[in-house]
């Protein structure tokens, strides 16, 4: 498989593009909101270039302190989510699978177990669990408990942002 120089280009500024969207989003619903009632973006995104002091509403609805519990998992799910669509897009998922590449067989698992035809907060089945678990542990020089995680582990820091740059350079390798 090849691809020319704009093509990798294009892809890539894609793939940045969405991890500025989700950086933006998760800047402000970060890993404990709604912890606090008023609080600056954590040092991680201020790092990033991306800061913003929010104040909560006084009187929080039901909705928002149903949906406040979920949102940052909801949102890194999404970064998988586009992801996987940008991999898929240009073939570069059916490649990587067929040749059992780890980090495009780890996002086909985290697509289908965390967003597709279901909604991704409940783990279905333990052992693409522990499977997926196993792979972010070897990929992204992590030390979780294969046998005692509950659900799939997606922090912003040490699984999305190495993940996303493992992609990259899986990407630029196409390039003719």
């Amino acid at each position: 498989m090849e691809l020319n120089k704009e093509e990798v280009t294009g892809i890539c500024e894609e793939i940045e593009l969405q991890w500025g969207y989700h950086l933006l989003t998760r800047a402000v619903f970060y890993s404990k909101f709604p912890e606090k009632d008023e609080y600056t973006s954590p040092d991680f995104y201020q790092d990033r270039g991306i800061k913003f002091h929010v104040s909560l509403p006084e009187n929080k609805s039901e909705l928002f302190n149903t949906a406040s519990q979920g949102i940052q998992m909801w949102l890194n799910q999404n970064y998988v989510i586009r992801l996987f669509g940008i991999l898929n897009k240009k073939k570069l998922l059916k490649y990587g699978k067929e040749n059992k590449i780890d980090i495009i067989v780890l996002i086909d698992l985290l697509r289908n177990e965390i967003g597709a035809h279901q909604s991704g907060r409940r783990v279905r089945d333990r052992g693409k669990l522990k499977k997926a678990t196993k792979l972010i542990n070897e990929l992204f020089d992590q030390e979780l408990d294969i046998e005692d995680v509950g659900n799939y582990l997606l922090a912003v820091d040490n699984v999305l942002e190495p993940m996303k740059n493992k992609v990259t350079k899986f990407i630029k390798e196409f390039e003719k």
